[in-house]
């Protein structure tokens, strides 16, 4: 199966002593804990409240000795689903510190504050750190597709689809994994994936990118802007949508809500379209939704080479607008490929917002020539590029080429 380097899994390592890696479900915690760091023992916390350790089936209470004696013993140990292990056992595990290294990983946001709150014993005792989908620039790096890469920016997805075709012929199949993931990580924020929160995810889903948008499409189900922006929190919270800054030509800022995972918001957007879940009749289009996926991808990834923040203008369109010091330098229209005209139509949009410099990124082939003319070839090597700089601890900044 193909294997993803991600740069994570050095900066897991190179933390020191207790720590715990948390995220939603299917980031790939458990993969990257037990391939990246050299471990002695391996615990894992099951819905019922037992501990597994091997073939070994243990009682809680006996499970939290073992861990805890091997600890004291100096050995390095992983306690996986730490989120279920009830609180009454963490003055117990912190007697431990600072003998051994823990290793605690958690499927929920909701298990920072078991070692961040006041009055955790964990306290001051345990490191976190958030582990989220792959990097796109980590993918691209490693796939040297950039479209495939942006499928596999969701690990779980790597051993069920070669292509965003594998996708569109299973939607309904998806649909019912991308469901139960969802579902899976409310449960374990001791949350109910009501009708509420399911309907604003579709909507974020299919393009409504604000509270007040979704408001306005969910007003029979009593949502007010208020009450949208508190769900978007949620959500955002949990690990389920990402916020991109507003660029919008000096007028001010806001957010702009989007699924964090391409292939969860490609298979949501098709949910709210086509009703993929009932069986699809005629063809299903998924130009829009990998298209908004991909252009943020390639936002991120160059945000990340140009040591830059990233920002987005849908009142305009322009799909990547790069900021320093709350500026716009650059920006750049992504697409599969060009005409002249196109690209002429392009700069001119771009610099009509008062934007300096406009770029353009071709997928599939070289675009023609702007401030910054980025093609399939080179894409990659900024990918490379940016790995390259994150394991040498290189973090000079690169200027847009002239």
């Amino acid at each position: 199966m193909l294997e993803i380097r991600r740069r994570e899994c050095r900066e897991i390592r190179e933390l020191m002593g207790w720590r715990l890696v948390y995220g939603r479900r299917k980031v790939g915690k458990t993969y990257l804990a037990t391939r990246c760091l050299h471990f002695d023992e391996y615990y894992l916390v099951t819905r019922g409240l037992t501990v597994l350790r091997g073939d070994e089936e243990l009682q809680l209470d006996e499970g939290v000795k073992q861990v805890i004696k091997s600890l004291k013993e100096g050995k390095t140990v992983i306690l996986d689903e730490f989120q279920r292990l009830p609180d009454q056992y963490l003055d117990a595990l912190s007697t431990a510190h600072p003998d051994g290294t823990l290793v605690l990983l958690a499927s929920s946001m909701g298990a920072l504050k078991k070692v961040i709150e006041r009055n955790s014993p964990l306290l001051g005792l345990v490191l976190p750190y958030r582990l989220g989908i792959v990097r796109y620039s980590d993918a691209l790096a490693s796939v040297r597709d950039p479209y495939r890469a942006l499928l596999y920016r969701d690990p779980w997805v790597i051993e069920h689809a070669n292509s965003w075709k594998d996708v569109e012929n299973n939607l309904q199949s998806f649909y019912y994994v991308v469901k139960g993931l969802i579902g899976e990580i409310f449960q374990e924020e001791d949350r109910k994936l009501t009708q509420t929160y399911e309907a604003v995810l579709l909507e974020v889903a299919e393009g409504m990118w604000n509270s007040v948008m979704v408001a306005s499409k969910l007003s029979p189900l009593g949502l007010n802007p208020p009450k949208v922006s508190s769900y978007l929190d949620t959500l955002f919270k949990m690990g389920l949508i990402k916020k991109i800054k507003v660029y919008r030509g000096g007028r001010g800022s806001e957010w702009y809500y989007d699924v964090d995972s391409p292939v969860m918001g490609v298979v949501l957007y098709a949910e709210a379209k086509y009703k993929v879940s009932e069986g699809t009749r005629g063809k299903v289009d998924l130009t829009y939704p990998i298209s908004k996926e991909f252009q943020f991808s390639v936002g991120e990834l160059l945000a990340e080479y140009y040591d830059a923040e990233l920002a987005y203008t849908p009142h305009g369109d322009i799909d990547v607008v790069l900021m320093k010091k709350g500026r716009p330098f650059i920006a750049y229209e992504v697409k599969n490929s060009f005409s002249g005209r196109e690209a002429e139509k392009a700069i001119e949009r771009i610099k009509a917002f008062g934007i300096p410099r406009a770029g353009l990124v071709g997928v599939l082939e070289d675009p023609p020539p702007s401030d910054d003319s980025i093609g399939p070839d080179r894409l990659i090597e900024i990918a490379e590029d940016v790995v390259r700089r994150a394991e040498e601890g290189n973090r000079g900044r690169t200027e847009p080429l002239a």
